[in-house]
């Protein structure tokens, strides 16, 4: 429904929300002719320990929101088990029926210490993680994925990322042994249909739509070698779309339509995934600009900054130069305040790029280090000298974690700043996309669902709703979309601006 004029949802898709018990925007998945929300509940980071999430699928669901996407190694299986409970005491209490619901898990990704049982059938991605497609894998985890979310077949399964393969390091694989693998595993899955554990299949990866990537992988070189009845049950695919990464609506080099024109020509259902958080410039892009940024104190957050470095680079003097002896390996360990100020300006950029380096690479760095000072301290420091040194120890550690939370919160601020202005282009170049009257917990948020929602090649958009006001949201994105009428110039614009192309 794409014309010079706008974009418009199809007049059958507004005629349903009159006529059904779903009011929300919806699509069909050709295959099977379920009906689904154009948006759905991704069960990423669920888990047992926050009670919201648990409020939250139920306001979606309640709300009109049927479909759930999880995996089976989302938080190590959590997030399929409260999305069992929730679902499984919505269908109890009449809420939603299983037939009107739509359960997609997916599985690849499996901790290095469950491999055992697999033989030489997964790949070595690192230390911790691997990565499987073997049908014995597959076996284990629907079984899993069926008795963590109590029911009795999941609608679609999906292998997730199985270009990860590709990254192994207990053994040499080349691309062609990751179309074996993949055509090994739909025959498998092929048999689970018949066997009624899931009603159809599909893929979801990262790199499906980006034909100029080292590990992608082909949807077209997939399908086309299916048997006619396998075709039928692949049934959709799962790939990121936000404002960043359009790669599936767009057409790469050499190729004659892009992935999602691709899948709708052969009724394959396509959803899309990180709608919020995109990969722009190489790191994760946070579309949000929520109310509880807007109540951090900036000028008060800037001055715990400034003096946290202050005190910190005093420290770090009174060390150098009157406690420790010079020349000794430890006396130039402690120089954080100087690594902290000349990386200040890069890390303030990106608030989940330094939330990483600070808790994974910074804090364990400057623990190793005041772990061999103590070891100094017990062992070789005279009488004199270990009171005054763990004294030192003890006020280094607070003042360096007082300094590494006032680095995140500066980096939220930053991100605020960015995503308002953000929020302010959308808004003028799309004018329909403001509502000055309407208060959304994250009005760009809301604007960024509206976008995606403006593809209706795209079938569903997978949001993270772990929270009541992120539900909220999406269903305002839902709402407000059923009335958008976006030209195509604007889309286009919006997509230009700042630098998106």
């Amino acid at each position: 429904m794409l014309s010079k004029q706008g974009i418009k949802f199809p007049r059958f898709f507004v005629q349903l929300r009159k006529n059904s018990s779903i009011p929300v925007p919806t699509s069909t998945i050709i295959k099977t002719g379920q009906i689904v929300s154009r948006l759905g509940f991704g069960g990423y980071r669920i888990n047992r320990n926050d009670d919201s999430h648990k409020v939250a699928l139920e306001k979606a669901i309640k709300s009109g929101i049927n479909v759930i996407d999880t995996s089976t190694h989302f938080e190590f299986g959590e997030s399929e088990e409260v999305i069992g409970k929730v679902l499984n005491n919505a269908i109890k209490d009449g809420t939603v029926t299983r037939e009107g619901m739509v359960i997609i898990s997916k599985a690849g990704y499996v901790n290095i210490a469950d491999t055992t049982h697999l033989d030489d059938s997964f790949a070595k991605i690192n230390d911790k993680s691997a990565h499987s497609i073997s049908p014995e894998f597959l076996n284990k985890q629907i079984s899993d994925s069926l008795s963590r979310l109590n029911l009795e077949k999941l609608d679609i399964f999906m292998l997730n990322n199985p270009e990860r393969i590709l990254q192994a390091k207990n053994k040499h694989l080349s691309i062609s042994n990751l179309y074996d693998d993949i055509e090994r595993a739909l025959d498998y899955l092929d048999k689970e249909v018949m066997k009624g554990r899931i009603g159809g299949y599909g893929i979801c990866s990262n790199s499906m739509a980006i034909s100029i990537a080292a590990d992608h992988i082909s949807l077209p070189k997939i399908f086309e070698k299916l048997s006619n009845s396998s075709k039928k049950n692949f049934m959709s695919i799962q790939t990121p779309f936000n404002l960043f990464e359009r790669d599936l609506i767009q057409r790469g080099v050499g190729q004659t339509c892009s992935l999602a024109e691709y899948a709708k020509s052969n009724d394959i259902f396509v959803f899309t995934n990180r709608p919020l958080h995109a990969m722009a410039g190489g790191s994760i892009r946070k579309l949000v600009n929520n109310r509880d940024l807007r109540d951090l104190p900036e000028h008060q957050i800037v001055n715990n900054l400034s003096n946290g470095l202050q005190r910190l680079d005093q420290l770090e003097s009174e060390f150098s130069n009157e406690l420790f002896p010079l020349g000794h390996p430890l006396s130039t360990k402690f120089i954080w305040s100087q690594i902290f100020s000349q990386n200040l300006s890069r890390l303030s950029q990106n608030h989940f790029a330094t939330k990483y380096y600070l808790e994974k690479q910074a804090k364990p760095a400057i623990i190793r280090d005041l772990d061999c000072l103590c070891d100094y301290v017990k062992n070789m420091a005279l009488d004199e000298e270990k009171s005054r040194l763990q004294s030192w120890m003890m006020n280094y550690q607070m003042e360096t974690q007082s300094l590494m939370d006032s680095m995140v919160s500066y980096a939220l601020i930053n991100v605020l700043h960015s995503n308002d202005e953000l929020d302010s282009i959308i808004s003028y170049l799309a004018p329909s996309l403001y509502l000055e009257t309407v208060q959304h917990h994250s009005p760009l948020s809301v604007k960024a669902l509206r976008i995606n929602l403006a593809n209706q090649i795209i079938g569903c958009v997978l949001v993270g709703m772990r929270k009541p006001e992120y539900v909220q949201d999406s269903l305002s994105a839902l709402e407000l979309s059923d009335d958008d009428y976006l030209t195509i110039e604007a889309l286009n614009d919006i997509y230009a601006s700042q630098n998106f192309q």
